[in-house]
């Protein structure tokens, strides 16, 4: 920009300012690139159960992926990053700054992605750690079998500023382990006979998926332990706490034979693994056709389906020594063993729809 005079200003950079002859110098400072950060949502792998050395995992033996933080920048930027753990357990207790990590400078080119993996392996560098000591005794003293920490919330808070200043940015997440510890059988109950070659099966567990495991006992196997030491005739793995037995697309169960089952309740480890919460081992029997496959059990089932609003209906059954006997029928009609079963299940899954009980 030229004044009148014959001066002129130039955008110089570094802070100065000269008079030349015929000429007025004005040197201006450089205008600074502000350095901004940002973090995506942190990536999670999903599990249910967490271990004292998933936490404290700068000095696991066998670390596995639990986390990744991915980060961005305008350009080139020196960087440091801070990973402060909270643990807040079920029973009230809590923990601030369980575990603290700080990491030397490091570089993020246009962006960068960092786990924990990562971290163990020193990319970046470390520079900082610590660990409660309190928080970890109280967790190991606390952890249940495989060293699971006791349930809770275990908070991370992330966060990432550049180096000589400008604009970090901070992400949390959480991670909420339930340790699922209760698994109980339902039916068919020890040793019962199988009203069908499709039986309904059904336990209770608390948490979100189980395995059913169903074996042929074979000539030889005397118990339902040795029976359930084999190979599986089925195993399924379901998110609900019932299964039917299919009339397609599984070996199909014999008549005559008895089969041994048992239900793992699974809880989803970090690094993806599994571990199994494993029920007591029942049997059950099917019958040989024509060899009264409808026998009381198949009232047992009808009593559970039903609840306990008609137990004096089977009071009375047992009282006066009723047993099922001929054949089943739905409106005048034969009802078949499918249907029949068909039937137990939506007593089953809504048994006040059922308004009324009697015998005739």
């Amino acid at each position: 920009m030229i004044f009148s005079g014959g001066y002129a200003m130039k955008r110089m950079t570094h802070q100065s300012f000269s008079m030349l002859p015929g000429m007025l110098c004005l040197l201006f400072p450089a205008v600074l690139h502000s350095q901004t950060i940002t973090v995506d949502p942190p990536q999670t792998v999903p599990v249910n159960a967490l271990t004292v050395n998933d936490l404290d995992f700068m000095n696991a033996t066998t670390p596995k992926l639990l986390f990744i933080i991915t980060m961005h920048a305008d350009g080139t930027v020196q960087a440091e990053m801070t990973i402060t753990i909270d643990a807040i357990l079920a029973d009230g207790s809590s923990f601030p700054a369980a575990v603290y990590l700080e990491t030397d400078p490091f570089e993020i080119d246009n962006y960068k992605v960092i786990s924990n993996l990562d971290l163990v392996n020193e990319n970046p560098h470390v520079g900082e750690y610590t660990v409660r000591q309190d928080a970890k005794r109280r967790l190991e003293e606390t952890a249940l079998p495989g060293g699971r920490v006791p349930a809770g919330i275990y908070r991370f808070l992330v966060g990432v500023t550049p180096v000589g200043g400008g604009s970090g940015a901070t992400a949390e997440f959480t991670i909420e382990p339930t340790n699922p510890t209760s698994l109980e059988l339902r039916f068919p109950m020890d040793g019962a006979e199988s009203p069908t070659e499709f039986p309904y099966f059904e336990w209770n567990y608390d948490g979100a998926r189980a395995r059913l495991s169903i074996f042929e006992q074979l000539p030889g196997q005397s118990s339902p332990e040795e029976t359930a030491s084999g190979v599986p005739h089925l195993s399924e793995t379901v998110g609900t706490n019932s299964f039917q037995y299919p009339s397609a697309g599984a070996r199909p169960l014999s008549p005559g034979k008895t089969y041994a089952w048992f239900v793992e309740g699974l809880s989803t480890m970090s690094g993806g693994g599994e571990v199994g919460l494993k029920s007591e081992i029942r049997s059950f029997h099917l019958p040989l056709p024509g060899a009264g496959s409808l026998t009381s059990n198949f009232l047992e089932e009808l009593e559970r389906a039903l609840g306990p609003r008609h137990r004096d209906v089977f009071d009375q059954i047992r009282s006066e020594g009723m047993i099922p006997e001929g054949s089943m029928s739905l409106d005048g009609s034969a009802l078949p063993q499918s249907e029949l079963v068909r039937l137990l299940n939506i007593f089953r899954s809504n048994p006040d729809a059922v308004h009324s009980v009697y015998v005739e």
